[in-house]
């Protein structure tokens, strides 16, 4: 099982993110971070943003083509996009820290 690192927030709802973390995921000042609820919580990752594109550009087109893809599945309510999402946040973390 991984290492749980603690993480103070402050009230302006910032926090740090342990160095050991930082440099075992090569986040480095400037690097975008994405942030997902999951299970009660939140799964943290590194983004890959480049500095040429706005991280609000790349989550338009994200969204553009997420619904796309729920509208051609069949997905018609956000309760069952929600559901989908939800789900295979799941199986991606158990399969990452098999919990």
């Amino acid at each position: 099982m991984a290492e749980v690192a603690l993480a103070k927030v402050t009230r302006k709802g910032q926090m740090t993110i342990p160095q050991t973390l930082r440099e075992s995921l090569g986040i480095e000042p400037g690097d975008y971070i994405a942030l997902r609820p999951l299970m009660g919580g939140i799964l943290m990752s590194k983004a890959s943003v480049t500095p040429e594109v706005k991280a609000e550009d790349v989550l338009r087109h994200l969204v553009a083509s997420l619904g796309r893809a729920a509208e051609e599945g069949g997905i018609r309510e956000d309760e069952d996009l929600d559901a989908l999402i939800e789900g295979a946040q799941r199986r991606t973390y158990q399969e990452r820290y098999g919990e």
